[in-house]
């Protein structure tokens, strides 16, 4: 007769996995809003519209160290390339990347676990 043998990974779970999927998610959603903001700027969205003016409420805060820095390329017809935007995305997917290789040297020092 065969034996079959289930085995389970040894780290199913672990606080390690969770703080990078939250950390994740968190960069994740920052840089979707300012892809959404800068696909609005491109085809010349109405800020007068409720959904408009709510993504550039909330992404403002998010260009803001970056603005000033490039100007905007208007194309002609109402629409605008937001080069500010375009280096926040940059600028937070660094972060972002950064973030992960610190908490991966911490978790990897802590619990003797890659990420």
């Amino acid at each position: 007769m065969t034996e079959i043998v289930y085995t389970r990974a040894e780290l199913w779970y672990s606080p390690s996995r969770f703080i990078v999927t939250i950390v994740n998610l968190v960069f994740g959603v920052i840089e979707f809003m300012l892809a959404v903001r800068i696909v609005l700027e491109l085809l010349g969205a109405s800020s007068g519209a409720p959904f408009v003016a709510w993504v550039y409420d909330i992404t403002g805060g998010l260009v803001a160290p970056f603005s000033g820095a490039f100007p905007s390329w208007d194309l002609g017809g109402g629409y605008v390339l937001d080069l500010s935007a375009i280096f926040a995305m940059i600028g937070y997917a660094i972060i972002g990347w950064i973030v992960m290789r610190l908490l991966s040297m911490l978790f990897a020092a802590l619990y003797d676990v890659r990420i």
